[in-house]
């Protein structure tokens, strides 16, 4: 056994929950890709555990699209495909002209370094920094700047790209017509860039009124500045229009490209000034520590002001930067970039100093992201969050800023901005919820309305309930059919589950879970007494089941196992108003996880009042229109004000 466990231990084995963060998937869909044999498994009667190397083949296997499993999807990690972020062009500037220029560029298979380097050429004459030039001009190199710092950055791209590579049709891009942004060069390099690229590298373009309102908030004529993910230079550009000094502003970016624009993005803002920009082609969470990267002098680099960012999100990271990633940050277990970016800022921070950073709404309750908001809550006083809804062209995740300061403050306040509103809240309260969620949509009074509901002597599931998935048939061309069949029997979409009852069915299933991709024990689907809810949803929807019925991916199961506690009572609970409420204004999911459900309190009330909570739910089963009696019953149990109540339905009546 032991021997066992040193092998099982061994850095080259890793187990099920491992495997399938590596993969960024969930538990349960790695154990469905072992039944369906995507993934090997180290041994036969040892089916969780798998050797690394075999993970990794499986991952690279992903991003290349060559896993089969996923190639019917749409996978945007693979998309070979380029989108212009039309919706960032500056007024007056023509989309159509943007297109011209991309399509030349893909029409005749110029590499994106290349049509750059040309397009930056064209940008330098048309501000006057290099005088009127040819194709042979670029091919011979007989180029004059009128800034020498511009012509030496011009000149090493020269050197990288290959004069070979340079034809004389390639002069359209000496000569067409550029549109007038903030970052021209920066705005083509993401047309350019493949869709599926910028997915895999989290790279999207940040629109500029962000950028700017961060700037305005928090950077001053003479403060030193950082964007460790800089890419081509939009917080750069930012910067430089309050700064004084060039030298006061750092950008560091794994991108070669991304950082060559942006070194000629500052050398252009600044042309009048003679110096070499601090924006450095190197790896933000590996070569920036106790000593200054950008020069050859030594010195405490742990001293910027201010640093804000549009970080990458969601990187696959390789094998050996993950080991190294591990070491250089054990506190972190997500392997989420946008975290690890997060805590280098912090450590780069003087006492005092600001982070502003864009990040997908999930780093605000999604169970994953505990390690980062506790470091964050350890290490920063949270000034500002900010909910700005979806803002990147085809990424479907809201987004969020974020405004730390690094400080100790045991007790601040902080201000909380949504739409045309505005609220305070209290660091400590964070610091006290179930894995450090940070509950933004709940104001003091919602705050005030959720305690008083759980103050009330409770319970909960955690502990006290059995848990099923719905089946997945991994063929169901094969399995289930619209119309009922002998031998089928009707299954449950999450569609058609509705508060305490079940639609009419619109699928029929054979049965025959041995064959299924995922199945849950028999017995869970059979139980007495069941609730079924949806799992995709912004709402929580229990149906009270029993009849023993089947339930497909999107309605999941919960069998309570609380002594003397009515079912009835707690889907009653969990489909009313107060608690759709909570689920909204401490979740904001569109996912309803069991870990939510556990967390919901379950008021231990009198056998009373738990018969007149079921007489109502009976009587909504059988056809009555019972729901507002039983709702405001409900209400009236937690001894909710008039105000707390019109608050709770105005809230879901929206």
């Amino acid at each position: 056994m032991q021997e066992l466990t040193a092998s099982i231990n061994a850095k080259n084995i890793i187990d099920l929950e491992k495997a399938a963060s590596f993969l960024g998937i969930s538990t349960a869909t790695a154990r469905n890709w072992v039944k369906c044999g995507h993934l090997q498994t180290y041994s036969t009667d040892k089916k969780y555990f798998f050797y690394l190397s075999d993970i990794e083949n499986v991952k690279n296997n992903i991003i290349n699209g060559n896993f089969n499993k996923l190639n019917g999807r749409a996978n945007k990690s693979k998309a070979e495909r380029t989108f212009i972020p039309d919706e960032y062009l500056q007024d007056g500037t023509s989309v159509d002209d943007i297109t011209k220029i991309v399509n030349f560029v893909l029409e005749n298979n110029i590499s994106i370094s290349l049509s750059l380097l040309l397009l930056s050429l064209n940008l330098l004459q048309k501000e006057k920094i290099i005088s009127s030039i040819i194709i042979q001009d670029v091919i011979s190199q007989n180029l004059s700047f009128t800034n020498k710092q511009i012509g030496e950055e011009i000149k090493a791209w020269l050197s990288n790209v290959g004069i070979d590579e340079i034809k004389n049709e390639y002069s359209f891009l000496l000569n067409c017509k550029i549109p007038r942004q903030r970052d021209t060069l920066g705005f083509f390099y993401q047309s350019l860039l493949l869709e599926g690229k910028k997915s895999q590298g989290g790279s999207y373009y940040t629109p500029e009124t962000i950028v700017n309102e961060i700037i305005k908030d928090y950077v001053k004529i003479d403060s030193k500045v950082l964007d460790p993910c800089c890419g081509t230079g939009q917080f750069l550009l930012s910067f430089a229009d309050v700064i004084e000094n060039p030298k006061n502003i750092y950008g560091v970016d794994i991108d070669e490209i991304a950082v060559r624009i942006a070194r000629l993005n500052i050398l252009i803002k600044y042309r009048d000034q003679k110096f070499a920009p601090n924006i450095v082609y190197k790896n933000t969470l590996f070569e920036i520590g106790n000593y200054d990267l950008f020069s050859s002098n030594v010195e405490n680099i742990r001293d910027f002001d201010v640093i804000a960012t549009n970080p990458p999100w969601g990187v696959h990271f390789s094998k050996s930067d993950i080991e190294r990633l591990k070491t250089f940050y054990s506190e972190i277990t997500s392997l989420e970039s946008f975290s690890y970016f997060l805590k280098k800022s912090i450590d780069l921070l003087r006492d005092g100093g600001i982070i502003s950073f864009i990040l997908p709404e999930s780093i605000l309750n999604v169970k994953t992201h505990k390690d980062i908001r506790e470091i964050i809550l350890k290490n920063t006083h949270i000034k500002k969050v900010s909910y700005l809804s979806r803002v990147f062209k085809n990424v479907f995740t809201p987004v969020i800023r974020l405004d730390l300061e690094k400080s100790k403050k045991e007790n601040g306040q902080i201000e909380i901005c949504k739409e045309n509103e505005s609220y305070t809240t209290e660091q400590t309260k964070w610091k006290n919820n179930i894995d450090f969620v940070f509950d933004i949509h709940a104001d003091n009074f919602d705050t005030s309305i959720i305690d008083k509901i759980f103050s009330v002597h409770h319970t909960t599931l955690l502990g006290q309930a059995d848990w099923a998935l719905g089946i997945v048939t991994g063929n169901n061309k094969a399995y289930i059919t619209n119309d009922k069949k002998e031998g089928f029997e009707e299954i449950y979409k999450g569609k058609e589950v509705k508060r305490f009852v079940l639609d009419e069915p619109s699928n029929y299933v054979n049965f025959t879970p041995e064959k299924f991709q995922q199945v849950a024990p028999v017995e869970k689907y059979r139980a007495k007494e069941k609730l079924i809810y949806r799992f995709i949803s912004k709402y929580l929807v229990f149906a009270y089941d029993n009849q023993q019925k089947l339930t497909l991916n999107s309605a999941n199961i919960v069998i309570p196992k609380i002594p003397n506690y009515p079912i009835k009572v707690i889907a009653a609970l969990l489909n009313s108003s107060p608690y759709q409420f909570i689920f909204q204004k401490k979740f904001s999911s569109i996912k309803v996880l069991r870990s939510h459900i556990e967390q919901m309190p379950l008021p231990l009330w009198s056998d009373q009042t738990f018969y007149e909570v079921i007489k109502l739910i009976d009587e909504i089963i059988t056809g009555k229109d019972s729901f507002k009696k039983l709702d405001n019953f409900i209400m009236k149990q937690f001894r909710l004000t008039t105000k707390e109540i019109n608050n709770i339905k105005n809230f879901n009546t929206k």
